[in-house]
């Protein structure tokens, strides 16, 4: 009796391992623009929510169930491609530029993105090109007087830091610094 439990829970393990097999396949994913790797994009098997995204020269690696034989590679601005995998496990993926425009979209806190027309308070926009306009030392202190509520504070010392404060106390302490927590992009 002890033989055959052992040898029926021998042929359950087989048979998961064999109902869970998996093979791995790897590539590449590049730009027709130009060539280059996209970092980023996103290659996820149809049908699961197995994926992963690429390195930052756009190369990927990703356990594909065997019964599945279709994946899905996109990119914010590129058209998504659906590959049909064969035996080889190298697929190198060319993505399109889309002409369509992303126009209207805002990202809300918590990263949720939402139609502006359908928030229900008023949002405000700098375009990069009046950034650009403007003669100052780093970015940063170009946003003074461009956006309600933000006030730019800069220093005149020689390597001196820039603190961005956002619509008043932010702590329990009423200190803005504990708030900020650090740097931003290289600037205090």
């Amino acid at each position: 009796m002890r033989k055959f439990t052992i040898f029926l829970a021998l042929m359950l393990f087989i048979g998961l391992q064999v109902a869970h097999a998996q093979r791995t396949i790897s590539g590449t994913v590049t730009s027709s623009d130009d060539g280059t790797g996209i970092p980023g994009a996103t290659v996820l098997v149809k049908g699961t929510a197995v994926g992963t995204i690429t390195d930052i020269d756009g190369k990927f690696s990703l356990a594909v169930p065997k019964d599945k034989e279709v994946i899905l590679v996109s990119y914010v601005g590129m058209v998504t491609q659906e590959i049909k995998l064969g035996t080889d496990n190298v697929v190198n993926v060319v993505l399109q530029p889309s002409v369509q425009e992303l126009e209207g979209v805002v990202v809300t806190a918590l990263g949720i993105p939402r139609e502006k027309k359908s928030l229900g308070y008023a949002t405000q926009e700098v375009k990069g090109d009046q950034i650009n306009m403007s003669k100052t030392d780093n970015f940063v202190n170009s946003l003074s007087g461009r956006v309600a509520g933000v006030q730019v504070k800069t220093t005149t010392n020689i390597g001196g830091s820039t603190n961005v404060l956002l619509r008043g106390n932010k702590s329990l302490t009423g200190d803005q610094e504990e708030f900020l927590g650090g740097s931003f992009g290289g600037l205090k």
